[in-house]
């Protein structure tokens, strides 16, 4: 007996020892070298991340001739993303980039290589109408992007003159149109402007000036920079105007009181563009016990007021909110009352178009909202389907939403609020009548498209960018909203999530692809030369593409 029991041990020891051996079979390799550009050098110190904040998170930095390898990578769909430090040695700050690959069991591939896109520079002089340096302005590198079914201009980098006028904009992204704009920033603001009641006394107000000396977006020069160029003289001439002053009374619960303000122009903006965001302090003040405002040095133009009140107990966030778009013409404005607004309950519904199925799923959908402007954010978790809310409301403000979760074969068919659709528009919390919420109708009926991409020699094409265009868009904003976008693996495939039925172009490209004007309008008139597909509710598609230019 004790023979026996000597035998089943030492079979379950040598079970133990293979089994490492066996996982550690299963684990893959990656390896690969980094460049700057197509043909450029290679680049030292690049962080290299294999599936980025998960369990499964790997990374190594690069050697001196542009060299990685990560062991021990669980196989599947793997994102890999390259991040290279600034001219400083800021990692994060400098190039970047991300792609898909497929990873075998036990696989090295080697050859995942990134050719990374050198950002630029614009630098120049901010003068007056004299041609003298203007000190102490802030100068704003603004970009137009299509988000939630309008184009907006957003913040996307900013400088200062410094003594002699010059101002210095880094980290500007090749390709893409820019407009350079010089504004007067205000630390903080008064409740009650010393600026004399006679206006022929002001002095005059700084108008914001694009350059090179336009007064609006519309006549700006637009800049767009090769990899790695460094623009010189880009120099703007400010302009000047009468200045005015706005009077008001801020008023919170329980009349006017003691109260936070803000006051811009409602574009450019703060806000999301791209994969990231850019957010700026708005110039602003409290009131005093009276709720009295005098908002001096104004140009004419619209701007937008706001007045919020943050959360007791020192938690983050407002617990009230108010805004009012104010314009000036050529004289003051004057009384101005603007109050602040609760929180408001939003709760709604997922439901299915048609039945439901018969056993509830198991997914969960996430919903997220921010404020377009600002970084006033809330979420919800609901079952498919069932009933949610965002704990504590929202403010009444104007929010994009964005739903993640959504199980294979389901997709978004529409959203309403208020009885209202708002499919590939924002949530303007606060516009609904009564107690109507916010619904998200399912459909369970989505197929998807799957591609190929080949070069002219059958050779797959890696890192190819596939574009999914529906057909029936009426806007370029709702273009821009529709579109669906992802790049091949090494192998030269893609395939889509779940998409609504229906005709699409497919079109794959090595050109960026982007939401700002200029690239949606070339998508728009290059999307029939797209492969036309009809996709049937709950089909599956392949299409066989060569990669094409946009132009």
């Amino acid at each position: 007996m004790k023979r026996l029991t000597l035998l089943v041990l030492c079979a379950a020891l040598a079970a133990a020892q293979d089994k490492p051996a066996d996982q550690e079979a299963k684990l893959g390799r990656i390896a690969g070298t980094v460049t700057a550009g197509s043909g450029g050098p290679p680049m030292k110190d690049v962080e290299i991340h294999v599936n980025r904040n998960t369990p499964q998170a790997k990374m190594a930095v690069t050697d001196q001739q542009g060299r990685y390898a990560i062991g021990d990578v669980a196989p599947g769909q793997i994102r890999i993303s390259a991040s290279a430090p600034d001219s400083s040695g800021r990692v994060g700050f400098g190039p970047g980039d991300t792609r898909q690959i497929t990873l075998a069991a036990g696989q090295e591939l080697n050859g995942v290589d990134f050719r990374l896109v050198i950002q630029g520079r614009i630098s120049g002089k901010v003068v007056d109408e004299n041609r003298e340096p203007v000190v102490g302005l802030a100068v704003f590198l603004v970009a137009r992007e299509y988000s939630h079914g309008a184009l907006r201009a957003v913040f996307t980098g900013v400088g200062n003159t410094d003594d002699q006028g010059a101002y210095r904009l880094e980290r500007v992204q090749p390709g893409r149109a820019y407009a350079v704009l010089a504004q007067r920033r205000y630390r903080g603001l008064p409740p009650i402007s010393d600026s004399p009641l006679d206006p022929e006394l002001r002095l005059p107000a700084v108008v914001p000036t694009y350059y090179p000396n336009a007064r609006s977006m519309d006549g700006a020069e637009l800049q767009v920079l090769r990899p790695g160029e460094q623009r010189e003289g880009v120099d703007i001439r400010l302009t000047r105007s009468a200045a005015f002053c706005l009077d008001g009374v801020l008023e919170g619960a329980s009349g006017p009181g003691a109260l936070r303000f803000e006051i811009g122009e409602p574009q450019p903006a703060s806000g999301r563009v791209g994969a990231g965001g850019f957010y700026m302090s708005v110039p602003g003040g409290t009131s005093g016990p009276d709720g009295k405002v005098r908002i001096c040095d104004l140009h004419p133009g619209e701007y937008e007021l706001t007045v919020s009140e943050q959360s007791p107990g020192g938690m983050s966030g407002r617990s009230q909110f108010g805004a009012t778009i104010v314009t000036i013409g050529d004289r003051d404005v004057a009384g101005v009352r603007l109050g602040l607004r609760r929180r408001i309950p939003v709760s709604g519904e997922v439901v299915f178009d048609g039945p439901a199925p018969e056993a509830p799923l198991a997914a969960q959908l996430r919903l997220n909202v921010e404020t377009i402007t600002r970084t006033e954010r809330g979420n919800a978790q609901v079952s498919i389907p069932g009933e949610f809310d965002f704990s504590g409301g929202l403010l009444m403000d104007e929010y994009g939403l964005d739903i993640t979760g959504m199980p294979t074969g389901i997709y978004i068919k529409d959203l309403t609020y208020g009885g209202r659709s708002m499919l590939y528009q924002t949530l303007r919390v606060g516009s609904a009548l009564g107690n109507a919420g916010l619904r998200v109708i399912l459909g369970r009926d989505g197929g998807s498209v799957g591609a190929r991409v080949a070069d002219k020699d059958g050779n797959p094409v890696a890192d190819c960018t596939v574009a999914i265009l529906p057909v029936t868009a009426a806007s370029e904003a709702v273009f821009a909203a529709a579109l669906k976008t992802g790049k091949t693996n090494q192998t030269g495939v893609w395939s889509s999530a779940t998409l609504v039925p229906g005709k699409y172009y497919v079109l794959a490209t090595n050109d960026t692809i982007d939401r700002s004007p200029e690239t949606i309008g070339r998508l728009w008139k290059s999307r029939n030369r797209g492969e036309e597909v009809e996709l049937a509710p709950n089909g599956k598609l392949s299409v066989a593409l060569t990669p094409k230019s946009l132009d």
